[in-house]
């Protein structure tokens, strides 16, 4: 194992429990025509795991430098499949990657994530992978419980909120086991647990429901924002800083009259769905 004292400004508590990165690298089920993107390999006991399967080839994102040159040396048997990029996954081009790797291999090859994800930079984390799904086919992360029952919230419950939403319309997560705060050092406040968001299953596809022509998705995003801007308000108080008087006043007299009154908190991802077609409907 790289020994690294974790640093506090980048948010690491490494798992050192090799029991747990079993499970997860189990879970993940890496094959011959896989690209794996890891996020912080940090001590590279996750790495270890990975490169262990049969995937085609592993980039990791690290952005603490004092990592860099003791996980190229540490993986030198793999280098024909293993590479480290010093720098911020956040800035990562995945298109690039998702393009270089087809067009090195000609072969359909997929590119998956994994990675314990620091709290402080899971919600723009997951924005990137939601943005860049058409690239990649899933994501495993390794996240604080709190945040992964988020994820995995039902409607009318106080964990239901924006990414709940955007995650399960634009992919399909499971959570998949829970890991205690013990199994990582430093010993974090809170337990963690493992997510996978499947992107290839998102609401269209799961449901069989026909993707709308004019479907918007960066207005559906916005709206999705818009109506949980202020919890305890209604749909109708949140929608006014949205759409125009006008507007609000026709949906009354529409189908999605029925949502004005209650709550964001109280819609399904079917219901968010129709509420965005029929605000689409009066904007044209």
């Amino acid at each position: 194992m790289i020994h690294l004292h974790a640093k506090k400004s980048l948010g690491q508590h490494f798992l050192i429990d090799p029991k747990a990165h079993e499970r997860i690298v189990r879970a993940i089920a890496p094959g011959p025509d896989d690209v794996m993107i890891e996020i912080g390999p940090g001590t590279g006991l996750l790495t270890k795991h990975l490169l262990a399967t049969p995937l085609r080839h592993l980039i990791a994102y690290e952005l603490d430098a004092r990592a860099i040159p003791t996980l190229r040396a540490e993986f030198a048997s793999h280098a024909d499949r293993f590479e480290v990029i010093e720098g911020d996954f956040l800035d990562a081009d995945l298109g690039a990657i998702a393009a270089r790797a087809i067009a090195h291999d000609g072969a359909a090859l997929r590119t998956r994530i994994a990675g314990n994800i620091p709290y402080y930079i899971t919600s723009p984390i997951l924005f990137k992978l939601i943005d860049a799904r058409e690239h990649i086919s899933d994501a495993t992360l390794l996240l604080q419980r709190e945040v992964a029952e988020r994820l995995t919230a039902k409607p009318s419950t106080k964990a239901y909120g924006i990414p709940t939403v955007l995650a399960n319309f634009f992919g399909s997560v499971k959570l998949l086991f829970h890991v205690p705060a013990g199994a990582f050092r430093p010993v974090p406040k809170v337990d963690s647990a493992l997510v996978q968001i499947d992107f290839r299953n998102d609401y269209f596809t799961r449901t069989g429901t026909t993707r709308p022509d004019d479907f918007d998705e960066a207005r559906f995003r916005s709206m999705v924002r818009t109506l949980f801007g202020m919890r305890r308000k209604t749909i109708r108080n949140n929608l006014k800083s949205m759409i125009s008087t006008e507007a609000l006043q026709q949906m009354e007299t529409s189908s999605a009259e029925r949502f004005l009154n209650l709550r964001a908190e109280a819609l399904d991802l079917t219901d968010f769905l129709e509420l965005f077609c029929a605000i689409a409907a009066i904007a044209k």
